[in-house]
């Protein structure tokens, strides 16, 4: 075989190679988007319809007991809790029952595997933006106390824009 022609194969080998990465990629980046978005727009289960109070937007944010980040999420809405305007709540969903940090009263907390499981989104930790009505308006990963104080900002302004 002479050398050109075994130069050509082995480049049109890499080539294949190299678009059957980029087709896994654009597949894979496609699914990340899709799980994003995943529940938006959803009521929540019936079993969940004791998440938040009437008539307010609900921040939910769904921890695991065996997550490293969910303690940093978890004291983020600590401190923000106190300064959100009435409109607004934070509530934390965990599926750990014996789940014991330190948050302030105006935090529902539900300690329930059950519920838990009943919100279906993709990723823990996650934050739901919940309307008035017990619809999904955003869902996120929550991957630092930054992203909670970010949702958190944008909560209170989408409802001083319905206002």
């Amino acid at each position: 075989m002479e050398p050109i022609t075994a130069a050509v194969i082995i480049l049109f080998v890499l080539f294949a190679l190299l678009l059957a990465a980029g087709a896994g990629l654009y597949r894979r980046v496609k699914e990340l988007e899709l799980a994003a978005y995943s529940g938006v727009g959803v009521k929540l289960a019936q079993e969940s319809l004791s998440i938040g109070r009437p008539g307010v937007t609900t921040i939910v944010a769904k921890i695991n007991r065996r997550c490293p980040v969910c303690e940093e999420v978890v004291a983020a809405i600590a401190k923000l809790a106190p300064d959100l305007p009435d409109s607004v709540s934070f509530t934390v969903v965990s599926d750990d029952p014996a789940f014991d940090k330190k948050l302030p009263e105006s935090v529902q907390l539900i300690k329930d595997p059950e519920i838990w499981r009943s919100i279906s989104v993709p990723f823990t930790p996650a934050l739901l933006v919940v309307d008035e009505q017990g619809v999904i308006v955003y869902t996120t990963p929550a991957g630092s106390g930054d992203v909670v104080a970010d949702i958190a900002r944008r909560a209170i302004a989408r409802k001083e824009v319905s206002l």
